[in-house]
């Protein structure tokens, strides 16, 4: 068996699976800071306006209840 066949066979193979792995972290990576944006602006709207805050928690409570 020719060993350095081989060892270059399992770099290769370890190369690939780890630039899948990175691609698969920098996109999971990319749709958290997208989800963190989004919550951010909307908890920035909801510090600027007292009265939507209000009904905000209004009906988050009312929907931990199961009320309707």
């Amino acid at each position: 068996m020719n060993t350095d066949l081989i060892h270059q066979l399992a770099v290769d193979s370890l190369t690939k699976k780890l630039a899948q792995a990175e691609s698969q972290a920098s996109q999971s990576e990319a749709l958290y800071l997208v989800a963190a944006s989004e919550l951010q602006s909307m908890k920035d709207v909801l510090d600027y306006d007292s009265d939507l805050k209000d009904l905000f928690e209004e009906v988050k409570t009312k929907r931990e209840k199961g009320e309707s």
